[in-house]
């Protein structure tokens, strides 16, 4: 949850170009509330079931520690309209974004 973290901290960069992070996490109801809390200014959506994972194509099968499907790790750029204006996903699982790097994207394809 370290990305999580700096992602937090930058939320005053985020909100000078009215952009909000959602984070999606495949945990359940309960954990996803625990993180919310512990990230105030990001969002942070539930996806236990994985269906939200799924038809956005995020399942990556067999790349978990233990060979089980684990939702690769993704950043998608969208405008107000819901259009998806950019993305990025990474081939190595525990491989992230630096907020620079998203807000530079947030600049390229958004204003």
């Amino acid at each position: 949850m370290i990305e999580l973290g700096q992602l937090e901290r930058r939320h005053e960069d985020f909100a000078r170009r009215n952009t909000r992070v959602i984070a999606i996490s495949v945990e359940g109801a309960d954990d996803a509330t625990k993180t919310q809390a512990s990230f105030p200014h990001l969002v942070v959506i539930a996806d236990q079931g994985r269906g939200l994972s799924e038809a956005v194509d995020l399942v990556h099968a067999r790349a978990g520690p233990g060979g089980e499907d684990i939702a690769t790790p993704t950043t998608i750029i969208v405008d107000k309209k819901g259009t998806v204006r950019w993305m990025y996903r990474t081939r190595e699982v525990f491989a992230r974004l630096a907020p620079d790097d998203v807000l530079q994207a947030v600049d390229s394809h958004i204003h």
